[in-house]
């Protein structure tokens, strides 16, 4: 099992705010050489603790279009049944997240619509897919007031995987 120094915990706090840096200015700001920089890049990918590289779009552009919270119950826990749920619901594109919970839900979906017509077709074309489902509550996202992918290097430092 791979395990995180200090080096490594820079380099994720970094990546996650810099996901563009060059691996020359990365390993400036480590003070380190480009080749153990490059290695341990390298490591971090192999052991899976990298999982991907992205871009987060602006809220200028996002601006177009409304998140919805939506908690999920199905009709039925028998065997199967969420298993059917799951692979259907990953391939409506709308779906942006979907979390197996705990507490009177089952499910709670992370959405991004249009408008509220779109919202609207979006649930028709859920239901019709007959996967499963009891009932569904709804939250227009009005405001976001914190909405980061990134983990602080604070919590990072509590992982498993700290030396």
């Amino acid at each position: 099992m791979y395990r995180l120094d200090e080096r490594d915990i820079q380099i994720l706090a970094i990546l996650q705010k810099e996901g563009r840096i060059t691996k020359t200015s990365l390993a400036e700001r480590l003070n380190l050489s480009l080749t153990p920089t490059w290695d341990r890049l390298q490591r971090l990918e192999e052991a899976g603790v990298i999982e991907s590289y992205g871009t987060k779009l602006s809220s200028r552009f996002l601006k177009n279009f409304h998140l919805v919270i939506t908690e999920v119950e199905l009709e039925s826990h028998k065997e199967g049944e969420f298993a059917r749920f799951e692979n259907a619901i990953i391939e409506f594109d709308e779906v942006l997240s979907c979390w197996f919970v705990g507490g009177s839900s089952d499910y709670i979906l992370k959405i991004l619509v249009q408008d509220v017509a779109d919202y609207q077709a979006f649930l028709r074309r859920v239901l019709k897919a007959d996967i499963g489902l009891r009932r569904h509550i709804s939250y227009v996202v009005l405001k976001t007031i914190k909405d980061t992918e990134v983990v602080p290097e604070s919590l990072i430092r509590k992982s498993d995987l700290v030396k």
